[in-house]
């Protein structure tokens, strides 16, 4: 427990020094507030300036959403979990939605749209990645997989190589320019893009995303890192993220892939952070196995239609239903009789949950069990909690009451 309090408090002291700097701050540390070593007459020195504002002159702006309240442009956003839970699958779901302009799931915002960038170390572009984006209906000429660098020296020698977040920021910002209306850059892993840091090295990897979130902001792109779990028995799902913590630190927001431990086919999408928006919640989604016109066999994302409020460390720990199946089902009961008089606000169900001695998370997995729906609110943006027609219907039947049958 001391341990993961610790990492906690690192990981709270990385935020806050994994701040993107601005070229306009910059230019006013230049202009008004720099400072640097003196230097003697007709020999240059070197020199250390610091950079500051003066807050009056910073003007105030919105967050430049790309998916509203999850994925924001300008922004540095992570998305965690082990191997084959759907994580590839869901960047090519994101981007069949960017390069379309399409609707993002459960609360159909409009996306705006652009180009998607792919720098995928894992997954070729031919049998795997374009195939995942036609059974999306993505836009694929605004699909721009980054292949390599190809290095040319003084002799002539030339040397092709995997693109570095280290050194070719600038060749990056190059195809940005060349291609026009980039919305999302994403990173397939993250780690993969290191240019020979250690992804352990607290210090190494800050100073590398630092530059990353400038740039990000610079050309107002989201960028996503796609990154693994690593095998630490801790339940704090945010320390469970592969690598250095200055990862999640310099992530704005950070979701985690896992698995429905109640359902092997069902897969969670959760948030792990926040630090632009409040929570509003996680998502359902399988992964369907389908064939396109050409013959080719592939898979896509399917959606649920509704959120899922389940934090992650709930989700990761949570114990398989068999173990707590009589839980739940009381706990299933109880909602079934407090909503049907009516609608709820979620934190009023909440209250009342308490009062009746059951625990959130059992409560949030007895509402995903079914009979139970959430709409967000027009007052609040909080949720409402009804019954659904279907369990509304059998209610009102005598003695009627188990929605499983």
């Amino acid at each position: 427990m001391k341990s993961q309090d610790r990492k906690r408090a690192e990981l709270e002291k990385l935020e806050a020094l994994t701040k993107p700097v601005t070229e306009k701050a910059v230019k006013q540390a230049r202009k008004h507030g720099s400072t640097s070593a003196p230097t003697k007459a007709g020999k240059p020195q070197a020199s250390c300036k610091t950079i500051y504002r003066r807050l009056d002159s910073v003007k105030s702006k919105p967050i430049d959403w790309l998916w509203p309240g999850r994925i924001a442009c300008g922004k540095v956003t992570l998305i965690a979990g082990d191997p084959g839970l759907g994580k590839s699958q869901i960047t090519a779901a994101l981007a069949g939605i960017v390069t379309t302009g399409g609707l993002w799931p459960v609360d159909k915002d409009k996306s705006p749209q652009g180009a998607v960038l792919f720098l995928s170390a894992e997954d070729d572009a031919a049998d795997t990645i374009r195939p995942r984006l036609e059974a999306v209906d993505a836009d694929l000429s605004r699909c721009i997989v980054v292949d390599a660098i190809v290095d040319t020296d003084e002799a002539g020698t030339i040397r092709q190589r995997s693109i570095s977040l280290k050194s070719d920021l600038s060749r990056l910002e190059a195809v940005i320019k060349d291609i026009g209306e980039v919305r999302l850059i994403i990173i397939d892993p993250i780690t993969a893009y290191l240019g020979g840091i250690d992804s352990h090295k607290t210090s190494d990897v800050r100073d590398l995303l630092a530059p990353l979130a400038t740039f990000a902001e610079r050309h107002k792109v989201a960028i996503l890192g796609i990154s693994h779990l690593n095998k630490s028995n801790t339940q704090d799902a945010l320390l469970r993220v592969n690598g250095s913590l200055a990862f999640v630190a310099a992530a704005r927001a950070a979701f985690i892939a896992v698995k429905d431990k109640n359902n092997p086919a069902r897969r969670l999408l959760l948030p792990l952070k926040n630090n632009l928006a409040k929570d509003v919640g996680g998502f359902a989604f399988s992964i369907v196995d389908c064939t396109l016109d050409n013959g080719l066999n592939t898979s896509r994302i399917e959606w649920e239609p509704d959120p899922v409020n389940m934090t992650a460390d709930e989700a990761m720990n949570a114990k398989p239903a068999r173990e707590e199946s009589g839980a739940v089902d009381e706990a299933r009961q109880f909602l079934l009789d407090l909503l049907s008089i009516g609608p709820m606000a979620s934190s009023d169900v909440k209250d009342e949950a308490e009062k009746a001695g059951f625990s959130w998370a059992t409560i949030r997995r007895a509402k995903e069990n079914g009979g139970i729906e959430s709409k967000k609110s027009g007052f609040d943006n909080g949720w409402i909690w009804s019954l659904s027609e279907d369990a509304h219907t059998k209610m009102l039947k005598p003695g009627a009451c188990d929605l499983s049958a």
